[in-house]
């Protein structure tokens, strides 16, 4: 089992949560996840398992997509419905207009400087912001370059001081900061009151799996109660067949590059070699943006197309080096 899962987080549930889940549903230790999600938000929340691991990086910067409701006239510590309510202007809200929100939402676009909120998990000095918050702590935060490169309205005033939109943005955007912009621009506040993350990369909420679909197969393959696979502990290996829950890790990786390496090329890459540009039997170029960090990651693969791992282009010398070797 090495590969993605695209698992739907339900609200109410950590990713960290969600990953011990996996672990004693698929009774493996090698699980991690990728692009956190606040507890209360459900969606898509990418896990990796097994080899599937060593890929957790490079789906950090996938730009992700999401369908948020806000509420207008409220502000609270936490960005949303859930905090401590700080400021209440209702009268306000009531006074804004389809069009003011359609032009607000419009204005959103584009790369700016964000300010994390103080309830989240980046780190500062070592320690998360919301340790600091909890404790009624002050410390100064910098902001971090976004890109909101699309933002649409879905339902303006659906319900009274209600607003739903989907927005496409880089990774590291907080939509809880989107939704307190919006609020201060339409001068009334606003708070987040819903988020469903509907895409990660190429990873989408149609094609997701819940963690009860996964406890449903083990369940039905080894008869036991549904309730125990996840409620406590099975060291006995899994009989259960997971592969159509699983996605291969270089399917879901998206504008790396590709080199096909002869049986000589490919032994000489998983010891650690250097390949020249020449001796590859077939390249395929990277498209990912000029000056991203990821511009010169190749995936690598035999002449019978099975994948090895990744390689790192040096333009200089034409030559490839290993970079994550996935499997051996």
């Amino acid at each position: 089992m090495d590969g993605f899962i695209n698992l739907l987080k339900p609200a109410g549930m950590t990713s960290h949560d969600a990953v011990s889940a996996l672990r004693r549903i698929l009774r493996m230790k090698k699980i991690g996840h990728t692009g956190t999600l606040d507890p209360m938000a459900a969606g898509v929340l990418v896990m990796c398992v097994g080899a599937g691991t060593k890929a957790a990086e490079y789906l950090e910067a996938d730009s992700k997509s999401y369908r948020c409701e806000l509420l207008l006239g409220v502000e609270t510590d936490t960005g949303d419905i859930w905090g401590s309510i700080i400021n209440e202007n209702r009268n306000a809200a009531a006074l804004v207009t389809e069009n003011q929100v359609r032009n607000v939402l419009s204005s959103m676009k584009g790369i700016q400087q964000q300010y994390p909120p103080m309830y989240s998990a980046v780190r500062k000095n070592g320690r998360h912001l919301y340790e600091y918050a909890r404790k009624g702590e002050t410390v100064e935060v910098e902001p971090r370059t976004i890109n909101i490169n699309d933002i649409r309205p879905v339902h303006i005033f659906h319900e009274p001081g209600r607003v739903i939109f989907d927005v496409d943005c880089s990774k590291g955007t907080y939509i809880r900061t989107v939704c307190t912009d919006i609020g201060e621009k339409l001068s009334c506040g606003a708070a987040m009151s819903c988020l469903v993350r509907t895409r990660s990369g190429k990873f989408f909420a149609e094609d997701s799996v819940t963690i009860e679909q996964l406890c449903a197969r083990v369940s039905d393959a080894e008869g036991i109660n549904i309730d125990d696979v996840l409620a406590k502990r099975n060291d006995t290996p899994l009989t259960a067949d997971m592969s159509d829950f699983i996605m291969p890790a270089d399917s879901m990786l998206e504008g790396f590059g590709s080199i096909i390496l002869n049986e000589n090329e490919s032994r000489k890459y998983v010891n650690g070699g250097k390949i020249a540009l020449r001796n590859c039997e077939d390249v395929k170029r990277n498209s990912r943006q000029k000056g991203s960090k990821y511009e010169n990651v190749y995936l690598v693969y035999d002449t019978e197309n099975r994948f090895f791992g990744t390689a790192l282009f040096d333009k200089n010398g034409k030559i490839f080096t290993v970079g994550k070797v996935f499997f051996r």
